[in-house]
Parts: structure tokens; C-alpha cells; sequence
């Protein structure tokens, strides 16, 4: 194996500009973003080299490091992502509460009567898709915590929202036009 620590370093070192540009690509893929790719694999790298040791088939290496540089992508991804909504139409899409930027009283007036008309539109729902959009939006809780107040099944409580959402969409593309 290695003598020392230097041994160690200099070979991590080589290994790390072999596949830069590799690992990078991967995380841009992910991330779809340069500054983000590149934070990414500055944390998988030292990651990987806090468990370089760990290692045991050496031969492995560029795959072991790539496994990391996907899961640190993703985990950044998800990090990233949890909290943006890019507009109403996009957040109630996908199921999400809208979240009311604290940086002047205009925009916190826009986001308020924005948020009224998407539950003026929910309002003119069927009263099945209503319900469980509704504590959806005030609980953000899981679909199975929706199925058991409404007691009613999983699946029926998944395709009430794909439904209602779509519906919900739908209805405000032609408000936006």
C-alpha cells in the first residue's frame, strides 16, 4: 500500500486532475449549473479523500468517486430546491405552498392577492379534489396523512391531487392570458 501520508496525498492529488473534468460533467448534469457543479465536486472530493484509506480496490476508484459525486449532487439538488417556487402557476403544479418574500410591502401585497385567486380557483373545484388540495396546501403533509383524515385510500387521495392540479392549472394559463 502507501508508506505515508504524503504517498497518499500525491496519489489522491494525480487521481483528483485525472478526473476533474469528468466528475464535473457528472455534477452539472444533476445540478444544471456551473458554480453549483463545481461546489459539488469540491465537496465529493473531500469526501472522498476523508475515506481515500477506506478504499479497497484501488482499481474501483474513478467508480467509488463517482457514486459520491452523484449522491453529494443530489443531496445539493434537493437542498437547493426544497424552497423555490419560480412562479404561482409552477408551485401549485407541483403541490406547493406559496412562500412570501420579506423584502418589500408591494410584493408581499402581489403574493397575497396572488395566493387569493389560486384559493378563489380551488373554491370553483369538485368538493372531492377541493378537500384534499386544501390540507395539502395548509398541512404540507404527506399523501398518507391526507388518506387518513379523509379516510379514504392512498391512491385515491394521489390521484385526486394529480387531478385537482392539473385542473388548478389549467384554469390559471387562461386567467394568465
Amino acid at each position: 500500500m502507501y508508506e505515508t501520508i504524503e504517498d497518499i496525498h500525491v496519489d489522491f492529488t494525480n487521481y483528483y486532475h485525472e478526473h476533474y473534468q469528468e466528475m464535473y460533467y457528472v455534477a452539472k448534469q444533476i445540478v444544471h449549473n456551473h458554480y453549483s457543479a463545481e461546489d459539488v465536486v469540491q465537496e465529493a472530493y473531500i469526501k472522498a479523500y476523508r475515506n481515500y484509506n477506506h478504499l479497497i480496490e484501488k482499481s474501483k476508484c474513478r467508480a467509488w468517486l463517482r457514486t459520491i459525486v452523484i449522491r453529494t449532487a443530489i443531496d445539493y439538488y434537493r437542498k437547493q430546491n426544497r424552497y423555490d417556487i419560480l412562479s404561482v402557476e409552477e408551485g401549485t403544479e407541483i403541490g406547493q405552498v406559496l412562500h412570501c418574500p420579506n423584502s418589500s410591502v408591494q410584493e408581499k401585497i402581489y403574493w397575497q392577492l396572488e395566493f387569493e385567486k389560486v384559493l378563489a380557483k380551488i373554491e370553483t373545484l369538485p368538493k372531492s379534489m377541493q378537500s384534499v388540495l386544501k390540507i395539502k396546501m395548509v398541512t404540507d403533509e404527506n399523501d398518507q396523512y391526507i388518506a387518513d383524515q379523509l379516510d379514504i385510500s392512498l391512491s385515491a387521495v394521489k390521484t385526486r391531487l394529480h387531478r385537482a392540479r392539473k385542473l388548478l392549472k389549467t384554469e390559471i394559463e387562461t386567467i394568465n392570458r
